[in-house]
This record gives C-alpha cells, structure tokens and sequence, in this order.
C-alpha cells in the first residue's frame, strides 16, 4: 500500500486537533476510521508519528511530516482548484500578488473588465509586501505579481516587465500649510516633517534629501503613512497611483520642478506557463493603465508569454 493523499489529510487534521475526537468531527468520519487510518500511515513509515495513544504529542517524525503534508496538501488543493476553474471558465484562474497601491486603486477596473469578457474566471488577489510577492512567484504559489522594486538574487527564472509608471509627489493634510498652498515646490518640504521610506531615495532634491537625513519616522504601510500625515506635521513622499482614492482629508501635490517617476513591475516564473486567464488578465491590465495614462514611456523588460 502507497502512501495517499487522504493518509496526509487525516494526520493533520489530527496533529492540529490533539484528539482523535475532535478530528475525527472535522473530517466527519468515526474516530476509529481516522485511527485506522493513521496506523496505516504509520505501518508505510516504519515509525510512530505521535508519541502515545493520546495524539497529542509528535515524534521528531511527526514534527517533519507534519510541515511536508501541510504544503503537499495546500499543493494538491491549489492543483484540484486549478483544474476545475478552468474547466469552469475555459481559461483557467489568476493568482497575483500585488503591492497594496495597486491592489486598490488598479486592480478593481482590471477585475471588472476581466470578468465583462469571460465573468467565470475566479481571481485571486494577495495583498503583500514587495518581498512576500516575489517570494511568492519565485515559489509558484502565485501565477504573476506586481512590485515596486526588484531583488531578484539568486531567481534567474524570474522575468520582469516594467507595466506602470507615474510620477512621485508629495501626500499632504489637505488643510495643512503645504496641501493649502496654491504654488508647492520640493524646497517647502524644510517647513515640515518627512516621513522616510523608500520612495524618498528617487528624489535628488537638496531639500528632500536634507529632510531624509534628519527624519525620525520610517513607515513602510501606506495606511499607516496616510493617518501619520493626516495629524498636519508630516508630510511623505507618494507615487501617483496611491494618490487615486485618497480620503477627504488628505491631497497628493505635485510640486513645481523637476518631476521624479516611479516604475512598477509585472513579473512572473519563466519555469510557470501561464493559463489563458492570466495571459488574459494582464493583457486588460496594460490596456487599464494605458487608459489610465500611466503606461510606460517605452517597453523595458521581457515580453510575458502569450
């Protein structure tokens, strides 16, 4: 007998659960099924995965095998869901992870007229950071994502795209001296308080770079920059997508001068070949951002699999 994918299934369904009662509740079979079929599991191995009848306490086997089901078993979902999305929409699904300015102010247009064309493909849409979402392409558990940044050491298999540029301004209480001011230029920021993060390294400003220097918050969430600034003191370097949906209280400027650009990038594992959704899905997103006319000035990067 080989071990199967349903022996996996009730090992952790029980590690997690500590019983076998309580285990057994969640995979509505008896409890003497589910011992059953952890001693098979245990007779295919050689060796006890818990340590007494109880199950509640894992073997230094059990601690291994219960980290190598989780992921083989969130493996096998993903693939069953897989196949029967596309079997439902003839194109299959689209997994991205997506930097938190686009995830809401490009994502929603992107989703509506993706679904005006084929409405049964299912989207899945990861809300992450720069890192988690090349992490998450790099290990295939998303089909693209959309970053800021790239650091890509060590992933040759990862391909990207520049999909979006827009300019960089500056995130002001609207009612502050800087988000009242009917002239703005970069030297005002000397009036206030800078938020530092990333951003603040594509501005070659003497006074943004002075302003960088002597700041004393870094904040990387766009949120919690937004409620930081909204108290009148701060001020923080924004791109201009983030600017879209801002609340009342808060204005994006773009001050008078030089003008400063922001690229975000599409990137994708070359070892991946992408389904018709996804191939689908950025295509209506480069005819989104184009609309949006935040397309980029030329084309820099691989061309995504068609």
């Amino acid at each position: 007998m080989a071990i199967k994918t349903e022996m996996l299934r009730y090992f952790v369904e029980v590690a997690e659960a500590g019983n076998l009662a309580n285990a057994a509740k969640v995979l509505k079979r008896s409890p003497a099924a589910v011992s059953m079929m952890l001693k098979q599991f245990e007779a295919e191995l050689g060796a006890p995965l818990f340590l007494t009848d109880r199950k509640n306490q894992l073997t230094e086997l059990g601690v291994h095998t219960l980290g190598e089901a989780k992921r083989e078993l969130a493996h096998f979902d993903g693939t069953v869901t897989s196949i029967v999305h596309f079997a439902e929409s003839g194109e299959g699904q689209v997994r991205a992870a997506v930097i938190p300015a686009a995830a809401a102010n490009l994502m929603p247009n992107v989703v509506k007229i993706l679904h005006k064309e084929n409405p049964n493909i299912r989207v899945d849409i990861d809300d992450l950071t720069n890192e988690s979402a090349i992490a998450g392409v790099r290990a295939e558990t998303v089909d693209i994502g959309i970053v800021n940044e790239l650091v890509l050491w060590g992933s040759s298999s990862i391909r990207h795209s520049v999909i979006l540029t827009d300019r960089i301004g500056l995130l002001c209480a609207r009612d502050s001296e800087l988000g009242r001011k009917v002239n703005l230029y970069w030297s005002d920021v000397a009036k206030t308080r800078m938020i530092s993060h990333f951003l603040c390294n594509k501005i070659q400003e003497p006074e943004i770079r002075k302003a960088v220097t002597s700041a004393r918050l870094h904040v990387m969430s766009a949120l919690s920059i937004q409620a930081f600034v909204r108290g009148g003191e701060y001020v923080s370097p924004m791109p201009e997508l983030g600017g879209i949906s801002l609340p009342s209280d808060l204005v994006f400027r773009v001050p008078e001068g030089n003008e400063y650009w922001r690229s975000i990038y599409l990137i994708w594992n070359d070892n991946r070949k992408p389904t018709p959704a996804t191939v689908r899905f950025c295509n209506v997103m480069r005819r989104t951002i184009a609309d949006m006319g935040m397309a980029p000035k030329s084309d820099v990067g691989d061309v995504f699999p068609s």
